[in-house]
Parts: C-alpha cells; structure tokens; sequence
C-alpha cells in the first residue's frame, strides 16, 4: 500500500445543527487542514444549516497517517463564528477507490451537524484515470 499520494476532496454540502445566528442565516464556510496545507471552501452565502459548496480540491499527501481537519464557520461582516470541526484520519480515505461519506462534526463535544465529502485516493507511482466525484 503505497503512503503517500493525492487525495482529491470533493466538498459537497452540509446538514449542520448548530445555528450561530439570532437574525437572519448562516453563511457557511469549510476550512480544510493538513500539515502545512490550507484549503477554504466559499462562503455558502444565506443558506443558513443546509449549505451546498460542490468545491474540489487536492491534497498532497505526504504520510497517509496524518490527520486531515475540517472545520465550518459560519462567515459575519467583522469575524467568523466556529460552528464545528472534525478530525478525519488521511488513511481513512488513502485505502483505494472513491468514498462518499458523511462525516460528523462537533462542538464542545456535542453534535454541530455533518458535511458530506466524496475523496479519490491517487497513490504515487500510480496514475490513474479520474473518476467523476
């Protein structure tokens, strides 16, 4: 099994819980980290707990042990309020093929909802032709 490769992450939408707005909807935003990688979805823009991003973007794993961290805000004029995060194993997604999943995210340990995610693993030393995520 090859450690290290491409992981096309293909950001799909969300079903959060957590609301941090008292007037009006969220506008929600995903922020995905890995080692010295930073990816930023736009901000879904009035979609309140059900935003719908479509982005794609691709990591460039390293070890496919490191922890991959994806965390929601929820974007104001001034600042951005943190609606929740997760911590997902790279390995999780490094095993072959495409997943589509539906990871949960948390808030002082309680549920802030869950964001839906299709990855294609690309192992180095390997080209494979790309699937439609």
């Amino acid at each position: 099994m090859a450690t290290s490769g491409k992981l096309l992450l293909h950001i799909i939408e969300a079903k959060l819980t957590r609301d941090t707005e008292v007037i009006g909807k969220m506008d929600p935003y995903v922020v995905i980290n890995m080692r010295e990688q930073r990816f930023r979805t736009k901000e879904a823009s009035d979609q309140g707990k059900n935003p719908l991003w479509n982005e794609k973007f691709e990591l460039d794993v390293k070890y496919i042990g490191d922890d991959i961290n994806l965390e929601v805000f929820d974007q104001d004029p001034f600042d951005s309020d943190f609606v929740g995060s997760a911590l997902i194993k790279a390995s999780a997604m490094c095993v072959g093929g495409v997943f589509d999943e539906w990871y949960e995210i948390e808030f002082k340990g309680k549920s802030a909802g869950k964001v839906h995610i299709k990855s294609e693993w690309q192992p180095s030393g390997r080209q494979l032709a790309p699937t439609p995520l």
